[in-house]
């Protein structure tokens, strides 16, 4: 006897009915959420009615699913409790074995159904929540099931629709058409058109990511269109996947919406191959970095990671995070106040990745000077403002810079706030934004350097935009030798 089984009886033998009642219904809404732990199980008031359900299950911009819960699994009996319901293609769940289908046919034992109703026992939504402990993309399927699942689902009909959508993901990673094929028509004929349709996509995405081509995609299903979040989602989950070409194929059609949109743990290896095979499609306008302090969980070795956080994509390091957005009013963190920086400091920072500075704006308590120059050329060795701020007193600070980014997109950077947002419309790849942005709002140590470009390597590889950085480095350091600091504000970084 399971778990299951052993709950389940134990709830039938409450003496209150009423008591026996709830019990059932906290025993089947418990295996419900282990089956797919994103619905919400909603219990009734009802019991054993012929017409309204004793449970309801829902989920984000999903329609409900009513479930019967049914006691007497004679087929005779079923088949009328289903044919007074069938039109809300509900889940009837079993409380005993079902050992006969009373689904194939009508009651004069004619045509098939075409109604999704879902007809289940609980030894069938056991073999799904072992299967996905075992294989994690079983739980797509599991998911699936409940949302539009249809058919018989005992014991045997879900270990062959376990074993078969895990063999099929396999199958595709290898573009192996014999066993995703078979996956392919075991999909199509236990779930409704939409989620047909999703884990299709899912199964044709897995395939062109390693290397296929959508004709060659077996069966007759149209598999275009991109992945919906719960597919991305299970993708995540998986165990790690270290194939840059699969995860740069599947997040060609990505944005940095959809990606912020996900529920992800924090630290999944997949999302790091997903984002940084991707660092030149993901687009952002804005970001802001955060202070924190150092969790017991941060690794010394891996300096910066990507992150979902608060609806937004992040990356993470041991002093700070940094929140990317493709607006500036979606960052939704409040910035830190501080202080602006030197000037010697910003024109050490820019020098260090070489980043041109087209403008910036000095402040004292009384005074501010904006300074730019006609054509908006570099002014990071201008040797007029090297003049001009050198009038000013110890307490001048540069409040605001314009660093010029991939040619000439602007990108405005505040540093009391630590936050910077491309002027207008400009939006940069996270692959240019993040090193560019980290670099100049803060102060980065060598060691942090490194894991910047280490977390980035691949859009370095892959764009080689390193030269639409250059500037003049002689004339830079001069510049540096000119402010220098005195020997308390140095700092050997």
């Amino acid at each position: 006897m399971t778990d299951f089984s052993s709950a389940l009886h134990a709830a039938f033998d409450a003496p209150d009915p009423r008591d026996a009642v709830n019990r059932i219904k906290n025993v089947v809404a418990h295996e419900l959420s282990q089956t797919d732990g994103r619905a919400t199980v909603k219990k009734t008031d009802f019991f054993n009615h012929t017409f309204a359900p004793d449970l309801v299950l829902s989920w984000p911009n999903e329609r409900e699913r009513f479930v019967f819960l049914k006691s007497d699994t004679r087929p005779a009996v079923l088949r009328d409790d289903v044919e007074a319901i069938r039109k809300h293609d509900p889940i009837v769940f079993a409380l005993d074995p079902v050992n006969e289908n009373p689904l194939d046919a009508d009651e004069l034992g004619g045509t098939p159904r075409d109604d999704d109703t879902l007809l289940a026992d609980s030894r069938g939504m056991e073999v799904l929540i072992q299967s996905r402990r075992n294989e994690p993309v079983v739980g797509l399927a599991s998911s699936a099931v409940l949302q539009g699942g249809r058919g018989l689902l005992t014991g045997r009909e879900a270990e062959a629709m376990a074993s078969s959508v895990a063999a099929g993901f396999n199958g595709a990673q290898r573009l192996d058409a014999g066993a995703t094929g078979t996956a392919v028509a075991q999909i199509a004929g236990h779930f409704d058109q939409r989620r047909t349709a999703r884990l299709l996509r899912f199964l044709g995405a897995v395939w062109v990511g390693s290397g296929g081509t959508p004709a060659s995609f077996p069966g007759e299903q149209d598999v275009t269109g991109d992945l919906d979040g719960a597919a991305l989602e299970f993708l995540m989950e998986l165990p790690p996947i270290d194939d840059f070409e699969f995860w740069r194929r599947i997040g060609r059609p990505l944005t940095l919406e959809s990606i912020s949109q996900l529920s992800v743990e924090a630290d999944s290896d997949n999302l790091q191959y997903l984002v940084g095979s991707n660092l030149d499609i993901l687009l952002a306008r804005a970001c802001r970095i955060i202070e924190h302090q150092q969790e017991l969980d941060d690794s010394e070795d891996s300096a910066f990671r990507w992150r979902l956080e608060r609806q937004m994509l992040s990356l993470r390091g041991p002093r700070f995070t940094t929140y990317f957005a493709s607006k500036v009013d979606e960052l939704r963190v409040e910035p830190q106040d501080g202080d602006g920086i030197a000037l010697h400091e910003l024109l050490r920072r820019s020098e260090r990745r070489r980043i041109p500075i087209n403008e910036l704006e000095l402040a004292t308590p009384t005074r501010t000077v904006s300074y730019a120059t006609v054509n908006r050329d570099d002014i990071s060795h201008d040797e007029e403002l090297l003049r001009l701020s050198a009038t000013f007193s110890s307490t001048a600070h540069v409040q605001t810079a314009v660093a010029s980014l991939l040619g000439s997109r602007p990108l405005v950077c505040d540093f009391p706030h630590r936050t910077a947002k491309g002027r207008t419309a400009a939006r940069f790849p996270l692959g240019t934004l993040a090193p560019a942005a980290l670099s100049l709002l803060t102060s980065l140590t060598t060691d942090e350097h490194q894991a910047l470009d280490e977390v980035t390597r691949h859009y370095r590889e892959e764009q080689r935009e390193v030269a639409l950085f250059e500037i003049d480095e002689v004339h830079v350091r001069q510049s540096l030798r000119t402010l220098k600091p005195p020997v308390s504000e140095r700092e050997d970084n």
